[in-house]
């Protein structure tokens, strides 16, 4: 595949996401505002502290997901459709064990669920709604294994417009069932019933794309295939225990040590942080397929797209980062009230760790692009051990803000310098301290913004809707005005002004047209 259909398909894949992600996240908030204000904050807590615990579930995933596309690539790229059939057939058996696994580890796990809250409240039903999460977490391993192969083809677009459809009506339907009911049950069997139709709907839509993969086929997967598929999901289970232990133990330290209403705060941090994050790893989870097929195809100019995207990562997200530190306060108080806003201090950190996470976006999808999952993998497991030491250590005195701390520390001494010599050492054959240089620049630009724009914003009382949206502005203004003035002569700059340039005049004179 020719760069311009590269180019055309991470835009196509990126805009349309972007665009269902911001109405979904519009949606969602709709929801939880009236979840929040019908239900109260222990049932926040609850569905904070379940959801937790049911990311740590998914570690029967075994890592498996990232390893598909990367298994796809060439396949698709050489249109061996054979091929593709086998490999197919057997992720399809791999996710059936796994949703099984899950939903029996899960309803295993009930009877602990005293040892895991501080103080068990009194609610109706509680084991059976922690049996319902468990229930729909299982259930969104089957017939998922399709929606991989559309997206390793780069058509990304279909999977991400048919689960908005099914997100939009799914909100519509919880929202009128929790006027109508007050009842958090009816709430989540309403979930259940939507990710089995996505998920049906994507498979639906997978046959009639590659018709090909119904055929019934006596194949079985070659051993060097599985192999290497096997060698693939040993490594990436260390990189999925770290990923899953980082994000999954915040609500369940907080639950432990400080309660289930400090739970249901943090979660509204959370539900902004994580809409932020889909948005962007939409973003980003787009170009994985391009670069996928880059890397197959044509390896030599990799180095210098993972160094002009890797700019584009750092401005996208030190932009975002620097407005959440900012505004996220204000606008806690302004959705809800002053009863669910937490310190400056924690508004900070959670823009720090925010902006530490996604710059690693475009190192994991070359990782991804490169099958790089067995290098450097006992890093995730350092990364969990120092990330629930100093959360445990920190969490008594600071609270939220000490297990933030621990995330924090954790990234830096270790994903943050790591990850990248990999790729550097390993993908690119390079010397991977530029790269360094540029990480630490990049890191004093946005910690120094972080510190002069919030300085600025306190000259207004943000908490006027009015206001909070021109400091929004503002703050976006300055920053920009700030890459502009530091990056405008450097070539990774002129790149990405070049690309948005000729993207604009190409909607430009389509607009001309009609």
């Amino acid at each position: 595949m020719n760069t311009d259909s590269r180019t055309k398909n991470s835009i196509r894949n990126s805009s349309i996401s972007i665009i269902t992600q911001v109405l979904t996240i519009i949606m969602d908030f709709v929801v939880k505002t009236i979840f929040i204000f019908i239900l109260g904050k222990e049932y926040l807590g609850i569905n904070g502290l379940f959801s937790n615990i049911i990311t740590l579930l998914s570690l029967a995933d075994l890592g498996i997901g990232v390893a598909i596309p990367y298994s796809l690539y060439k396949p698709l790229a050489d249109k061996d459709t054979k091929k593709i059939r086998v490999l197919m057939k057997f992720y399809r058996n791999v996710y059936n064990i796994i949703g099984c696994v899950v939903l029996v580890i899960g309803l295993s796990l009930t009877p602990f669920l005293s040892h895991i809250i501080k103080d068990m409240p009194n609610i109706k039903g509680i084991y059976f709604i922690y049996d319902l999460f468990v229930i729909h977490s299982a259930l969104t391993y089957f017939f998922v294994y399709k929606k991989f192969l559309i997206d390793s083809d780069q058509k990304g677009y279909i999977t991400s417009n048919i689960t908005f459809i099914s997100s939009f009506f799914l909100n519509i339907t919880r929202v009128i069932l929790l006027i109508l009911t007050k009842n958090f049950i009816i709430y989540l069997f309403c979930s259940i019933v939507f990710v089995l139709i996505q998920n049906i709907w994507i498979s639906i839509k997978a046959d009639k794309m590659y018709p090909f993969i119904k055929d019934k086929t006596e194949d079985v997967i070659s051993k060097e295939d599985k192999d290497e598929i096997i060698t693939n999901v040993k490594a990436l289970l260390i990189y999925k225990i770290g990923s899953v232990v980082t994000l999954g133990t915040d609500n369940i330290v907080i639950s432990k040590f400080m309660g289930l209403i400090p739970v249901g705060i943090y979660s509204n941090y959370i539900l902004i942080t994580n809409s932020l994050n889909n948005v962007l790893n939409q973003l980003f989870n787009s170009i994985t397929s391009s670069i996928g097929n880059l890397v197959a195809t044509n390896n030599e100019r990799s180095k210098s797209i993972y160094e002009n995207l890797s700019f584009f990562n750092f401005y996208i997200y030190s932009l975002f980062s620097v407005c959440l530190f900012i505004l996220i306060n204000p606008f806690i108080e302004i959705w809800l009230n002053h009863d669910y806003v937490l310190s400056t201090t924690v508004a900070f950190l959670l823009a720090f760790n925010f902006y530490l996470t996604g710059m690693g976006a475009v190192t994991n999808s070359f990782r991804s692009a490169y099958g790089l999952f067995y290098k450097a993998k006992f890093r995730p497991i350092v990364m969990v051990i120092i990330n629930i030491v100093v959360s445990v250590i920190l969490v008594k005195p600071m609270g939220i803000a000490g297990v933030l701390i621990g995330t924090i520390v954790s990234r830096l001494l270790t994903i943050a310098w790591l990850d990248p010599l990999v790729i550097y050492k390993y993908g690119f054959k390079a010397n991977v301290f530029e790269y360094y240089r540029r990480y630490i620049y990049y890191l004093i630009i946005f910690l120094s913004s972080c510190g002069i724009l919030y300085y600025l914003s306190t000259f207004f009382n943000t908490t006027h809707i009015l206001i909070w949206l021109f400091t929004a502005i503002i703050t976006f203004i300055l920053y920009n005005l700030i890459i502009i003035l530091l990056f405008r002569r450097t070539e990774e700059f002129k790149y990405f002004y070049e690309k948005i340039s000729n993207i604009f005049k190409k909607l430009f004179r389509k607009g001309m047209k009609i």
